[in-house]
């Protein structure tokens, strides 16, 4: 259901502010709403905490990177389903109260970062002058020398498409003065260099560029290239080092993580408390909160409030047609319905929660699409130990909730049809019937499922027409809409199949009557809103062509069948296929399993998967397109909002609770 809400606001002393928004956020049951400030004139204001936030923001990235750091070179093996860890609060505040000395630690931890990718980045760029100087190893003249006073020494490269001994041969003959040398060649380049006198160096020059030639420079090396390799490899292999010691000290301040991420929830806990002090309004010595608390808290809220700090508190109710934000509070199966309908859209404030009727549709259908007993017990093992065996979140919890209870409508349903782990012998036991022999006669019941799914959705919309008390309304839109529909059920009953045309002829008959009434009483009423005679023709003629959408709507049930059908077949096929290799009895039990345990496994996973967003689907075209509104703001409460920690209060904390939903 949904929780009523009371409209609150709150005038109190400007120098209790903020231990009052800390107390709000410690009750975190108080939505904060802005406050249009024009209202009130030049002399109110919102207080200024852009600067405290930009603050917060930065040391919140600070943290993280240092964190992520830590992830990268001591990593902690996160358990799936773990969750957030529990803190006590006096705990969690000497952290905070100490939190310069884990302020230094993370700036210490970013340094050694920013140091490791200093090295990385000399790493790269040595590694790249090993490899540019590694074909001239064998040149054995220092890379700085140039020359002598009457000659000119020069090296660098001449594509390999260059035929080299014509190059010697005609430099030899057009330069006498001149000497030139392979040093060594590879697929793209000839490495050479040459000797010529000064007064030729011009000419020896042009020949070389003619083929190609590029002069190679090393700028800032000293010495041979072998000695400039062997001082590159060193510092290499210092640069390892260096990376290693300083990786085992980032390792050795792993212990402190736990820290590291208090003060992150801390940070994250003031920059929710700015954000919210952002929506107040002030003078230089009042402020105003006005927003939103459930009804059920409301009194406790003002008591407290008024108890602890200077302050008026008014609870007023929402305006009757006024929207205010959502908050879901459901139990049981009803529960497990929320993770899906939030995938869609939150229901509006005004209208009936849909959860308790659709969450029971949602498992039914799943089951009846995964129809495999045998599937469901594993699922249905699965998510319950699951949560039995960890503290999840409120949201996963809902959702392992619904997996467990899907698990268990598709062991009904595999009872029912004889499923289990595709055996064809367990089929005969089938407390129903076989679906897969008999496929007409579950593509009718299939039907049948659609249309009882389908009037749910069209009863509650009559619930929320009635609970607005438009009791016209919701007999004309859902009472003779009801009769039509229900009439072409009944008048189009021979056509189904697997349905005895002789036994359902009476209902033919009553069905023809109940389309005839039904498309007279939608066409005197459907147009009412019209203003004039034509338009309300058209009005309920439209209405009556509504019928094919609906009958659309029904076909659309045929995929219970057919994901029900298709994960039996492929069980099915799985085994047969891992009995029907000749070969030795050792070799085929081994190959038998392999067989079984992938080919289940796959089938699993992919109609799990099928079933589950083909069971959304009907909820959200063929259900909610009946009667959802839907646009609902989710209820969002100044409260103790925390990453990687979960507050867990001490016998001895003087923090008054209120129960909330």
């Amino acid at each position: 259901m949904i929780v009523k809400m009371n409209k609150i606001t709150l005038l109190g002393m400007e120098y209790q502010r903020e231990e009052l928004t800390k107390t709000l956020m410690e009750l975190g049951v108080v939505e904060i709403s802005d406050v249009d400030i024009d209202e009130y004139g030049e002399l109110i204001g919102n207080p200024d905490v852009n600067s405290e936030l930009q603050r917060i923001e930065t040391e919140l990235s600070y943290i993280d990177s240092a964190l992520d750091c830590l992830g990268r070179y001591a990593p902690v093996k996160a358990s799936l389903f773990g969750g957030r860890r529990e803190v006590n609060i006096s705990e969690f505040n000497g952290i905070v109260k100490n939190r310069e000395s884990v302020w230094n630690l993370v700036t210490d931890i970013l340094k050694k970062e920013e140091y490791l990718v200093s090295l990385k980045s000399e790493e790269n760029r040595l590694n790249n002058l090993y490899l540019s100087l590694l074909p001239w190893k064998e040149l054995d003249v220092p890379l700085d020398f140039a020359g002598t006073q009457k000659t000119v020494f020069q090296y660098g490269t001449i594509p390999s498409i260059v035929d080299w001994n014509s190059v010697v041969a005609e430099l030899t003959e057009k330069i006498p003065n001149s000497y030139v040398e392979r040093i060594n060649s590879d697929k793209d380049q000839h490495y050479v260099f040459f000797i010529v006198h000064r007064e030729n160096e011009e000419e020896c020059l042009s020949y070389l560029q003619s083929k190609g030639y590029s002069r190679a420079t090393f700028t800032g090396l000293t010495g041979t290239v072998a000695e400039n390799i062997e001082r590159i490899n060193g510092r290499i292999s210092e640069i390892m080092s260096e990376r290693e010691k300083t990786i085992e000290k980032i390792k050795n301040m792993a212990g402190h993580r736990s820290e590291m991420e208090v003060l992150y929830d801390w940070l994250l806990m003031e920059k929710s408390r700015l954000e919210a002090t952002e929506k107040f309004i002030k003078t230089k010595k009042v402020f105003m909160i006005k927003g939103w608390v459930p009804e059920r808290n409301a009194p406790d809220v003002k008591k407290l409030l008024e108890s602890k700090f200077v302050v008026y508190v008014e609870i007023e109710e929402p305006g009757e047609n006024e929207e205010f934000p959502v908050l879901l509070e459901n139990r049981g199966i009803a529960e497990t319905g929320e993770p899906v309908m939030k995938m869609y859209s939150l229901p509006s404030s005004r209208e009936i929660d849909p959860n308790a009727v659709m969450a029971p549709f949602f498992i039914m259908f799943f089951g009846l699409m995964f129809s495999d007993g045998g599937y469901g017990l594993i699922l249905s093992l699965l998510s319950g130990i699951i949560l039995w065996r960890f503290k999840l979140e409120d949201e996963m919890r809902k959702f392992m909730k619904l997996m467990f209870f899907c698990g268990l409508s598709t062991m009904f349903w595999g009872l029912m049809f004889g499923g289990w782990f595709g055996i064809s012998s367990l089929v005969r036991y089938a407390v129903w019937f076989d679906m897969v022999s008999e496929p007409e006669r579950m593509l009718s019941w299939s039907l049948l499922f659609g249309i009882i799914h389908i009037y749910a959705g069209f009863a509650i919309k009559a619930a929320n027409l009635i609970r607005e008390k438009k009791y016209l309304d919701a007999l004309y839109d859902v009472g003779f809409v009801y009769i039509f529909y229900t009439g072409a059920v009944l008048f189009l009953l021979p056509y189904a199949p697997a349905v005895n045309q002789d036994k359902v002829a009476p209902l033919v008959n009553i069905g023809r009557y109940m389309l005839v009434v039904g498309g007279v009483l939608l066409l005197l009423t459907q147009g009412r809103d019209r203003k004039n005679i034509f338009g309300k023709i058209a009005g309920g003629l439209s209405s009556l062509y509504n019928v094919v959408s609906f009958l659309s709507d029904v076909l659309s049930y045929s995929r219970l069948l057919a994901l029900g059908l298709a994960t039996a077949i492929i069980a099915s096929i799985v085994n047969q296929l891992s009995v029907m290799f000749d070969m030795p009895i050792v070799l085929k039990v081994i190959v038998a399993v392999v067989i079984l345990v992938v080919g289940h496994a796959v089938n699993f996973g992919i109609n799990a998967l099928g079933a589950y967003v083909h069971s959304c689907r009907l909820q959200y075209l063929e259900f909610f397109g009946k009667f959802y509104t839907g646009g609902g703001e989710a209820f969002s409460p100044l409260k103790i909002n925390t990453k990687y920690t979960k507050l867990k209060l001490n016998a001895d904390y003087e923090m008054q609770t209120i129960h909330t939903a």
